[in-house]
């Protein structure tokens, strides 16, 4: 294969080497990688094709795409090696000059294609695209139920957002909540009841997170935006707009405020997913559970920030991290509770998988706002 690989690929990897030469191979960053469970090589021997220059391993190599882009590599090495900057780098060799045919880079190519022409992806008309080039969707229940949800209609207007009073926050919806109504609603109906209503973004489009950082997110303006998806508080930080997540924002105003939430079940187990700040996202749940008076379930902390499988996993199927996960929850026989949208819909469909017996939350489905307490004549709190 050596004879195909152009020249301009070779020096590529050449320009990589040098960026990462200090690398000790130590395997700092395979430790940290939410996604280890589900990789072949892993960044560490990515880093160490590299290093050897082994530009057709390289232009072989799946593992890249199956990076969620994270971080925690780079965050976690010793000698400051841009780890995940050098599985992006080589996802870009591989767009240019050949390479693997999996999901994940299917999605890619796919997202930057539409995203060129228009500012959103249509959930149903991806998934069309993605089966017409030989991708089988694994789960074809949770297919199904996208595709009736699809045919009921996206959310075609704002749900009431005023209250009295109180101005509304700038919201930054994504792709994947605004076609799910239900979701949607659920989570302007917690913060309009909280007092903390939200004003989505007009015009705001896609993050761009499918395209892999092909296309950036469009959204223009100064001031933060408050978001639901860990990878759109990636995409816009790219591109240097604040974010700051929802649920952590409601949880906070509802302290300040002397507000309870009241919650589905008395105990859960989180579930914050890859791209989220592992340790904020869940004090947060923490907070929330505090407020409902509900039991929060843990075990090691990795166990509830595993890789749902990502942009791939209604392709490929259910990542081993998840499968740990859903075998706590059983067994614990608590449901599981996510703050993101797509990991849950990527958990049911593993959960369905598997035939288990765990319900999956998405936070405003569990999570809801507790009646105002009642106040006397003279204005205090009658309990």
């Amino acid at each position: 294969m050596s004879t195909q690989v152009p020249e301009q690929a070779r020096a590529a990897v050449r320009e990589l080497e040098v960026a990462c030469r200090q690398c000790l191979q130590c395997g700092q960053c395979i430790g940290a990688c939410p996604n280890g469970f589900e990789l072949a090589l892993g960044p560490r021997r990515v880093v160490r094709l590299i290093l050897s220059q082994d530009v057709e391993k390289l232009l072989e190599c799946e593992d890249v795409w199956r990076c969620s882009e994270c971080q925690a590599c780079t965050e976690a090495c010793p000698m400051e090696v841009d780890v995940a900057g050098m599985m992006g780098a080589v996802r870009r060799l591989q767009m240019e000059y050949g390479g693997v045919r999996c999901p994940e880079r299917k999605v890619a190519e796919i997202a930057t294609k539409r995203l060129s022409r228009k500012g959103k992806i249509d959930n149903m008309l991806f998934g069309t695209a993605m089966v017409s080039r030989g991708f089988i969707p694994s789960d074809l229940v949770a297919t199904a139920t996208m595709g009736v949800k699809m045919a009921s209609g996206k959310v075609r207007r704002t749900p009431r957002l005023t209250v009295e009073g109180t101005e509304p926050k700038p919201f930054y919806a994504g792709c994947s909540l605004q076609q799910d109504k239900e979701a949607f609603h659920a989570t302007a109906r917690v913060a309009r009841e909280l007092g903390f209503p939200l004003a989505e973004q007009e015009g705001a489009g896609c993050c761009g997170h499918g395209s892999r950082g092909k296309i950036p997110a469009k959204l223009e303006t100064d001031s933060a935006v408050f978001t639901v998806c860990p990878a759109c508080d990636y995409s816009l930080q790219e591109v240097e707009i604040e974010t700051v997540p929802v649920w952590q924002a409601l949880v906070e105003h509802a302290r300040r405020e002397d507000r309870k939430l009241v919650a589905a079940a008395p105990r859960f187990v989180p579930y914050v997913g890859c791209l989220t700040d592992r340790e904020t996202a869940l004090e947060s749940l923490a907070g929330a559970a505090e407020l409902a008076g509900a039991e929060m379930v843990t075990s090691y902390p990795g166990l509830h920030a595993g890789c749902c499988g990502a942009l791939g996993a209604m392709f490929r199927g259910p990542t081993e991290a998840v499968g740990n996960l859903i075998a706590f929850a059983a067994e614990n026989e608590a449901p599981i509770v996510t703050p993101c949208l797509l990991c849950r819909d990527n958990v049911r469909s593993a959960v369905r998988g598997a035939k288990a017996k765990v319900h999956v939350y998405y936070w405003p489905e569990f999570f809801q706002a507790a009646a105002p307490a009642a106040t006397t004549a003279d204005g205090e709190a009658d309990d």
